[in-house]
């Protein structure tokens, strides 16, 4: 597997920890600070993501109805994350009558254009 657009150019720019980029294995939530799982986090402010906090894990939903993904158009993009720190937990589509299902790279890509945050 390889790392992610985002990460490609990014590239490390902390001391510390290495980012580990979602797509570098066949299990997303073995993530930390991944360039392009950020840039959705950092929706938290959009108008169309409604952000929301239990105790010190975190979760929004982004409304995305209107773009076109590779399976068609979904309702939404769900997204969950433990405090502050670089790891995403969950990301899912959420669509009107079928099972929600994970995004991938070019999917995320697609939303944050639509949202007006080309990466």
């Amino acid at each position: 597997m390889s790392k992610c657009n985002l990460c490609r150019e990014r590239g490390k720019t902390w001391s510390g920890s290495n980012p580990v980029c979602a797509w570098e294995s066949d299990e997303f939530s073995n993530n930390w600070n991944c360039a392009t799982l950020n840039a959705i986090r950092d929706l938290e402010g959009h108008e169309d993501a409604d952000y929301r906090f239990c105790d010190d894990q975190k979760y929004m939903t982004i409304k995305i109805d209107g773009v076109d993904l590779r399976d068609g158009s979904p309702l939404a993009l769900w997204v969950t994350w433990y405090k502050q720190r670089g790891r995403t937990d969950e990301m899912f589509l959420l669509w009107g009558g079928r099972p929600p299902s994970q995004p991938s790279e070019d999917d995320l890509v697609r939303i944050l254009g639509f949202l007006g945050r080309h990466p």
